[in-house]
């Protein structure tokens, strides 16, 4: 299928690592250049190597610091990504990890924080970008959000809260900017394996005197399709999203779980 993306520029935050990796790798091998930012000097040089040597992508990546979480930076990622390639037509919010913890156990400055990376900086990378993707006639604008915004849980109570904000900020941004071609959407994660679940806790999970290769054969039980995911599956998602071949899809959330996620809507 061919998704309409070659030659665009794509904007991918948390980009040094699993998912954000991966959708960089996915976009690159569609024909985008990539822009990615991380935390991180040595895992941001790391990722842009691995990138770089994907075939043909000579000058098609590049990348720098930025913490999305300071209203300063996300403007400033925006116009680097612009100033490296002349054009901004998809941005892919994927910064932020995962807030376990019950309400006694976390503090404000925890949830805050995690508010700041997850729903700010996405919102600060929109009012910034909106200007450069309506030059271009539209664009894409996609956040990759964790299962907790959709369902919630006593031991995962910052990143349910957060998450759901997540979601209310795609719909209404969807609104605002799908008149001006701008296409909101989310990818919604769950019971995938990449380095953010490296060290997951599962909710109600027990130690059962089993070495930890045998108690995390059980965990694909509760996925229909009887596995967890890759970060490949959901770059499959996102790369959908931002083509052509999505080009009715606004304001929506894609699970991409296997089946894992039991609810309705």
């Amino acid at each position: 299928m061919e998704l309409g993306i070659e030659g665009k520029v794509a904007l991918v935050t948390g980009g040094t690592s699993g998912i954000g990796l991966a959708i960089a790798r996915r976009l690159l091998r569609e024909g985008a250049r990539v822009f990615v930012c991380g935390r991180e000097p040595a895992r941001l040089e790391e990722a842009l190597g691995q990138l770089r040597g994907e075939g043909e992508v000579q000058g098609k990546v590049m990348g720098t610091l930025a913490h999305v979480d300071r209203p300063a930076e996300a403007g400033r990622l925006v116009e680097e990504a612009v100033a490296a390639f002349g054009r901004l037509d998809i941005v892919v919010s994927n910064a932020g990890t995962h807030l376990r913890g019950r309400c006694e156990e976390l503090s404000p400055e925890q949830v805050e924080a995690h508010f700041r990376t997850k729903v700010l900086g996405p919102w600060e990378l929109a009012r910034h970008a909106a200007p450069h993707l309506r030059r271009q006639g539209g664009g894409r604008l996609i956040l990759v959000i964790g299962q907790a915004g959709k369902v919630p849980g006593r031991a995962v109570l910052g990143s349910a809260v957060v998450n759901a904000a997540q979601h209310a900020l795609v719909k209404s941004l969807s609104d605002d900017l799908g008149r001006d071609g701008i296409l909101v959407n989310a990818v919604c994660p769950s019971r995938i394996s990449s380095p953010l679940t490296a060290d997951l806790v599962i909710d109600e999970e027990r130690y059962l005197g089993r070495s930890l290769e045998q108690q995390e054969s059980g965990w694909g039980d509760t996925v229909p399709l009887g596995r967890w995911g890759t970060p490949e599956d959901i770059a499959d998602a996102v790369a959908f999203l931002a083509s052509e071949r999505a080009s009715y899809l606004c304001g929506t959330n894609i699970d991409v779980d296997g089946g894992h996620q039991r609810m309705i809507f």
